[in-house]
C-alpha cells in the first residue's frame, strides 16, 4: 500500500480553466405563437415561470408610468380581488416576484410543479385582465413619494439619478429621472393605455422542473391567449441616448458628512470585439473585492468603506460608471486617487500574478453564476433583454481567459482614459476650507437640493 505525502510547504498548481457547460435552451412555441424557452434541472420539484414584456421604462410616455402597471398587475383584476388573488398564491405556497430595468418588466412565478394547472390561469388574467382600481394606484403613488422624499435627502440617490441624467441625457428614453411633481400627473388612463401597448407580446422562460403535464397546461392556458405577434411601436421614434455635453458637475448638499462621486462614461455593448477584455480590465480596476480601486481608496487611503466601478448593459447602450460615497473632507482627494489608478493601467501593464488572480476570480464567478437551473434562467433573461445570443456567455469566458496584459494594454489606453470621463459629486460646497465648485459646471437652481 502506498502512502502519500503531499509537501504542505508547496502551494499546489491550479486548475485549468475548463469551458462553460452552456447548453441552449430547448425552444417550444405555443399555439398562439407565444415562445417557451425551457430550461429543466433534474431532482426538483419547484418549477419558476418567467413572462418577460417589452415594458421597461425607457417605453414609458408618462413618469412612473411602467412601475405602476408592473407594481400593480396583481392588485385586482376583472375577477379576482387583491386579496383574493394573495390567499390563492398562499394557498398553493407559490409566490411572485415583479422585476423592471430600462428595457423590459415582467413577472416571476414560483411554485410546486404540482400545482400549476390551477396557478397558471393566475398568471393569464394578470397579463390580460388587471384593472389597476384608482385607489391601489393612489396607494402606490403615496407610498412612492414617501420614498422619494426620504431618498432625496441621501447623497447616493441623488447621485445616481443625477449621474443618469448626465450620462445618457435628460430627455433621453434612457436618461430620464423622477422629480416630485411627476408624482401629480400619473392617471389610472395612463396605465392601461401602456398595459394594454406593451403586455399584448412577450415571451417565457420555464426552469426547474419541467415534464410533460406542465408542458401541456402551458399551451392549453398561456396558448390560448391573445398575442401580438409584432410590436412596431415598442422603440419607433424613441431616443434611447442623447449625451450631456457637460463634464464636471457639483451639486450640493449642505452638511453632509459623505459626498457621493460618481465618474464614468458611455461604453461599448457586448457585441463589440473589445468588450471581453474591458469587462476584464473592469474587474482589475473596480469589478471585485480585491480590486486596485477596493486596495487602495478603502484599504490604504481609508477614504470609503466600498468603491467599485462596473459595465451595466442595456439594449442600447452601455455604461462604464464608478460608483463610491466618501467622507466629505477627503472629496478632492478620493476623486484623484480613483483617476490616479486609472491612469496607472493606461501607463503600465498590469502583472502577470495580478491577470492571473483576476481571472480565477472570473471564472469562478461565472461557473456559481450558471450553478442550477434558476441561475442559468437569470442569464437567458438578461440574454434575451439585451439581444445578445446565449452563447455569447460562453464565448465571454473563453476570450477572457485567453487575454494576456499584452492585450489589455491598449484597451485600457483606449476606453480608460480619465480625461474623457465625466464626473459628479454630490456634497457639501466647503471641504477642508476649499470650495469644491472650482473646477466644476454649475447646476440651474432647480438641480440644488438642501436639508
Amino acid at each position: 500500500m502506498t502512502t502519500l505525502h503531499p509537501d504542505r510547504t508547496q502551494m499546489p498548481r491550479p486548475a485549468g480553466f475548463e469551458k462553460l457547460d452552456l447548453r441552449e435552451p430547448e425552444i417550444l412555441t405555443l399555439d398562439n405563437g407565444l415562445t417557451a424557452c425551457l430550461i429543466p434541472g433534474e431532482n426538483q420539484e419547484v418549477t419558476r415561470l418567467d413572462l418577460v414584456f417589452d415594458a421597461g421604462t425607457a417605453f414609458q410616455d408618462v413618469k412612473l408610468q411602467a412601475a405602476a402597471v408592473n407594481d400593480l398587475l396583481a392588485e385586482g383584476t376583472r375577477r379576482h380581488s387583491s386579496f383574493e388573488i394573495a390567499e390563492m398564491l398562499d394557498y398553493h405556497g407559490a409566490y411572485t416576484d415583479y422585476f423592471l430595468t430600462k428595457d423590459t418588466a415582467g413577472i416571476t412565478l414560483y411554485g410546486l410543479t404540482k400545482y400549476y394547472d390551477r396557478l397558471l390561469p393566475l398568471m393569464a388574467e394578470l397579463v390580460t385582465e388587471a384593472v389597476f382600481p384608482q385607489e391601489e394606484l393612489s396607494i402606490f403613488l403615496d407610498r412612492r413619494r414617501q420614498e422619494f422624499q426620504v431618498n432625496s435627502q441621501k447623497v447616493r440617490y441623488k447621485a445616481s439619478q443625477e449621474f443618469n441624467k448626465l450620462i445618457f441625457g435628460e430627455k433621453s428614453a434612457y436618461g430620464q429621472t423622477l422629480e416630485e411633481t411627476d408624482f401629480n400627473h400619473l392617471e389610472r388612463s395612463h396605465l392601461l393605455d401602456f398595459y394594454e401597448k406593451y403586455y399584448r407580446r412577450f415571451f417565457i422562460i420555464v426552469s426547474g422542473r419541467v415534464d410533460g403535464p406542465l408542458l401541456q397546461n402551458l399551451n392549453r392556458v398561456l396558448g390560448a391567449l391573445p398575442y401580438q405577434k409584432e410590436n412596431g411601436r415598442v422603440s419607433a421614434g424613441r431616443q434611447f441616448v442623447m449625451p450631456d455635453p457637460r463634464q464636471n458637475v457639483f451639486i450640493e448638499k449642505e452638511n453632509a458628512l459623505q459626498s457621493a462621486l460618481r465618474i464614468g462614461a458611455l461604453g461599448i455593448s457586448q457585441k463589440h470585439p473589445d468588450f471581453p477584455g474591458l469587462n476584464l480590465l473592469n474587474t482589475v480596476f473596480g469589478g471585485y473585492f480585491g480590486s486596485r480601486l477596493m486596495r487602495s481608496v478603502r484599504e490604504e487611503k481609508g477614504y470609503t468603506y466600498g468603491i467599485y466601478s462596473s459595465l451595466q448593459g442595456h439594449r442600447h447602450a452601455t455604461l462604464f460608471g464608478i460608483a463610491t460615497e466618501v467622507n466629505a473632507r477627503h472629496t478632492r482627494d478620493a476623486l484623484n486617487e480613483i483617476k490616479h489608478q486609472m491612469q496607472q493601467l493606461c501607463d503600465t501593464k498590469i502583472g502577470e500574478e495580478e491577470l492571473q488572480t483576476v481571472k480565477n476570480y472570473v471564472y469562478g464567478s461565472y461557473l456559481r453564476s450558471f450553478d442550477g437551473p434558476l441561475q442559468v434562467a437569470d442569464r437567458f433573461k438578461k440574454s434575451r433583454e439585451l439581444g445578445i445570443p446565449f452563447s455569447f456567455y460562453r464565448e465571454l469566458l473563453d476570450e477572457m481567459m485567453r487575454l494576456s496584459p499584452d492585450d489589455l494594454f491598449p484597451l485600457a489606453v483606449k476606453y480608460l482614459d480619465p480625461e474623457k470621463m465625466k464626473t459628479l459629486v454630490v456634497g457639501p460646497i466647503f471641504q477642508d476650507g476649499q470650495e469644491m465648485k472650482e473646477g466644476f459646471e454649475k447646476e440651474g437652481p432647480h438641480h440644488a437640493f438642501h436639508s
